[in-house]
C-alpha cells in the first residue's frame, strides 16, 4: 500500500518529499531505503558524526532526514526531541500500511525480577491458550521460540516493528521487560501498556543515572503512560512510593494494586514453607485465599509468581485457574536455574548487583543443609561502587566465597578484582580468587560436598565471556555440567552468541 508522509502526519506547510511515496523510518545510516526517512539522533558518543550519517542516509535514497537540530542538509525536518515521538510514529505508520489488531501489553520494571515476572506472565498467559510474545533480556518472541535481543528495551523503531510482527504471526499478547533506559529514553513510547508491575529497586546503572533517586524517576515512568489501566506495585520496596506517587498523578487514573509478603495489601502471602522443590504459600486477596505450589526456588522467586499471577488476572483471566497453573511454570533460564548432581545443587542466576546476590544466597540459606557458595566476579567497564559490595554481600551471606571473571569487557582484570576486595576484611573465611571463570567453575564443582549448594552469579542467561572488547562462547550452565561429567564445555554451533 502506497502512502506520503503527509497523509499519516498533517504539515501545516508540506514539503515536496511529503508528497512522495513513503516507507517508514530508519535509525541505522547503513540500512536506508529508498523512501525511507532517516532520524539523524545526535550521536552520544561521536555528536560530530551525526551529520556524516545522515548524509550517507540521503546518499542511499532516504526520502529526507529528520534531526533533532540543524545539520544543514535538505531536504530535512527538525524536531526537537524527535527519540521522544518516534515511536508512536512509526506504530501509526504500520497501522496505516499493514493494519492488525494491536497485542495487548502487560510490561514490569525494577532493578530484580523484570526478566522473570516478564517470563512468568508469557508462560501464564500461553497455559491458558493465549499466544503471548516476551521482549527483554533473555530473548524475543512468542514462547516457545525466542531470538536473542541486543537491548533489555530495543529502540522505539524497533519495538514497535517486532510489536507489530508478533500481531501479524498471531499473538495476543506481549510481556515486556521496561528497562530504566528504555523509559527515560523514550523507547516505549507509543506502545499502549495496559497492566504495568514494578517488583524492586537497588543499586544498578549509576554509571548511567548517576544517583538511585534519578534511576527511580526513571522507572517510575512506566506509570505514567496514558494507556495504563493497572499498576501492580510491590509495597515491601522501600521505593514503592515513588511508583504509587507516579500512577496517582497519572490522568488516565489506573487501577492502583499492590501485593506484600509482610504487610497488608490487596494480594498478601502467607504461611510460606520452603523445599528444594519449589515454595508452597497462601494468597489472600480481600475476597479469596489460594493455595499456591511453585517450583521456583527462593523468597524473591514468590514475589514475581504473585505479581505475574495479578498482571494476568488484570488482562482479564481466572486467578483461581491461574493459580492452578503455576507448578507447571519455568521461569527464564539463568534464573535461579537449578542444576543436581546427586546430593549437591548448583544454581545459575543472573544476580550482578549486591541486592540481587543477597537476596539469592538469603533464600537459598534457608534450603542448604552444609556450605553456601558464592562464586561471582563483577563486570568491566561499569559502576566501579558496586564491585565491594558485592564481595561484602557474598562474604556476609555465603560460606565460601570465590572470587573470579565475569565480562571484563575493554577494563584490565587485575583493576577489576583489586576493586572487589577494596578495604574488604578477608579474615577467618574461606575465600578463593580465581581469574579464569572456567577454572573456578571446574574448583567449585570439584570441591562442593553433599548437601553444599553453590551459587553461580552474574552473567545466568549469558552465552558469551566479553574480554578485551570481544565475545568468547561462554555459557555457566553449560560449564556447570561439563564440569559435573569431568569433561571439557564445547562450544555449540549455533554460536556466536547474541
Amino acid at each position: 500500500m502506497s502512502i506520503t508522509f503527509q497523509q499519516i502526519y498533517a504539515v501545516d506547510h508540506p514539503a515536496e518529499w511529503m508528497q512522495q511515496a513513503f516507507n517508514g523510518f530508519q535509525l541505522d545510516s547503513r540500512k536506508v531505503e529508498a523512501g525511507q526517512v532517516f532520524i539523524a539522533l545526535t550521536s552520544l558518543s561521536q555528536p560530530e558524526k551525526t551529520a556524516e550519517y545522515a548524509q550517507k542516509a540521503l546518499d542511499l535514497g532516504a526520502l529526507a532526514i529528520i534531526s533533532e537540530q540543524d545539520l544543514g542538509l535538505t531536504p530535512s525536518l527538525i524536531v526537537p526531541n524527535v527519540r521522544m515521538l518516534m515511536g508512536q510514529w512509526q506504530k501509526d505508520y504500520l497501522q496505516q500500511t499493514q493494519p492488525v489488531n494491536p497485542l495487548r501489553v502487560l510490561a514490569v520494571t525494577g532493578t530484580n525480577g523484570k526478566t522473570t515476572i516478564s517470563r512468568l506472565v508469557a508462560e501464564l498467559l500461553m497455559l491458558s491458550k493465549y499466544p503471548c510474545a516476551v521482549m527483554g533480556t533473555t530473548g524475543n518472541g512468542i514462547l516457545p521460540h525466542l531470538e536473542a535481543s541486543t537491548h533489555t528495551t530495543l529502540d522505539a523503531l524497533h519495538m514497535q516493528n517486532q510489536l507489530h510482527a508478533y500481531a501479524q504471526q498471531g499473538a495476543k499478547f506481549a510481556a515486556i521487560e521496561a528497562s530504566s533506559h528504555g523509559l527515560e529514553q523514550g523507547r516505549l513510547n507509543g506502545t499502549p501498556i495496559e497492566v504495568a508491575a514494578y517488583s524492586n529497586l537497588s543499586r544498578d546503572h549509576l554509571d548511567y543515572h548517576k544517583t538511585l533517586e534519578a534511576y527511580a524517576e526513571a522507572k517510575s515512568r512506566l506509570f505514567q503512560f496514558e494507556s495504563l489501566k493497572v499498576a501492580i506495585i510491590n509495597i515491601d520496596d522501600a521505593y514503592a512510593n515513588i511508583m504509587l506517587k507516579a500512577a496517582e498523578q497519572n490522568p488516565a487514573k489506573p487501577k492502583i494494586l499492590t501485593y506484600s509478603t509482610t504487610r497488608p495489601a490487596d494480594y498478601r502471602v502467607e504461611e510460606i514453607q520452603y523445599s528444594l522443590d519449589g515454595v508452597h504459600f497462601e494468597l489472600v486477596t480481600k475476597t479469596q485465599s489460594y493455595l499456591v505450589h511453585s517450583p521456583l526456588l527462593g523468597h524473591f522467586n514468590i514475589e514475581n509468581v504473585v505479581a505475574s499471577l495479578i498482571s494476568v488476572e488484570q488482562a482479564g483471566l481466572d486467578l483461581s485457574q491461574l493459580v492452578a497453573l503455576v507448578p507447571q511454570l519455568k521461569g527464564a533460564p539463568g534464573r535461579m536455574q537449578v542444576l543436581r548432581d546427586q546430593h549437591r545443587l548448583f544454581v545459575v542466576d543472573y544476580a550482578h548487583t549486591p541486592d540481587a546476590l543477597i537476596q539469592v544466597l538469603k533464600t537459598l540459606k534457608r534450603h542448604v543443609s552444609q556450605q553456601l557458595w558464592a562464586v561471582f566476579g563483577c563486570g568491566g567497564d561499569r559502576d566501579r561502587g558496586k564491585r565491594p559490595l558485592m564481595t561484602q554481600a557474598a562474604l556476609d551471606h555465603a560460606d565460601v566465597v570465590l572470587l573470579t571473571s565475569d565480562n571484563p569487557r575493554t577494563e584490565n582484570p587485575e583493576q577489576i578484582f583489586a576493586d572487589m576486595k577494596a578495604g574488604i576484611e578477608f579474615s577467618n573465611r574461606e575465600v578463593h580468587e580465581i581469574h579464569d571463570r572456567r577454572e573456578a567453575i571446574k574448583f567449585a564443582v570439584k570441591t562442593a560436598k553433599a548437601g553444599d549448594i553453590v551459587v553461580i552469579a552474574g552473567k545466568g542467561h549469558e552465552n558469551y565471556q566479553e574480554i578485551d572488547g570481544v565475545r568468547h562462547w561462554f555459557d555457566d550452565v553449560v560449564e556447570v555440567q561439563a564440569a559435573i561429567k569431568g569433561q571439557h564445555a564445547t562450544e555449540p554451533a549455533s554460536y556466536p552468541a547474541d
